[in-house]
């Protein structure tokens, strides 16, 4: 096997890079093992290549939140989850956060507020997740892809809140995205209340 040899300078210069094969390409992802020296030791890293990503959290009005009850492979079932999906190419965040909603329950917003981006999974993924709060919907029918099996549920933000807080939800990006709004939204909406 050839591979190209990088150093990744570190705080303490114990990783090198020294290549990377790809084992699998898909529609979805990709699967990479990357090879590296760690502490003068030669191992590899497999990385799954996703890419970058948006989800959204939909107020209906200012007390209802649109969800998705969601068949997932992966888990074997239905998951409770915000709408989210990957950004083609060339696309920016926030036009990818608009198609989703429109996909996926049929929406589209007058409002986006962006929360962050995060990483959800570092230790085998590289999929950075834009997430967004989606205001003033307006709805146009939903588009579902041929693989997505998906129902729409709404909720009283309150009620999403607790679900969260008592771990009901399992989803991570819906309690990074839920948690995210009310630290940074909530705080203000509890001093408007006042």
């Amino acid at each position: 096997m050839s591979y190209c040899y990088l150093l990744v300078r570190t705080m303490n210069k114990t990783v090198e890079i020294l290549g990377e094969e790809w084992i699998y390409r898909g529609r979805k992802v990709r699967l990479k093992k990357l090879f590296l020296r760690i502490r003068g030791s030669e191992t590899f890293h497999e990385i799954i290549d996703f890419g970058e990503s948006v989800a959204i959290l939909p107020f209906k009005d200012d007390n209802t939140v649109l969800l998705e009850r969601q068949f997932r492979g992966a888990i074997g079932g239905w998951i409770l989850e915000i709408p989210a999906g990957r950004i083609e190419g060339g696309e920016k965040a926030e036009d990818a956060a608009k198609r989703e909603l429109r996909e996926e329950i049929g929406y589209v917003p007058g409002d986006l507020i962006f929360l962050g981006t995060y990483i959800l999974t570092p230790g085998y993924s590289n999929e950075r997740i834009h997430i967004f709060v989606a205001r003033e919907l307006r709805f146009v029918g939903q588009s579902l892809e041929e693989h997505e099996a998906i129902r729409t549920v709404e909720l009283q933000y309150d009620s999403l809140l607790d679900m969260v807080l008592k771990g009901e939800i399992k989803d991570a990006k819906t309690v990074l995205a839920v948690l995210m709004y009310e630290a940074r939204m909530g705080r203000a909406r509890k001093c408007l209340e006042r």
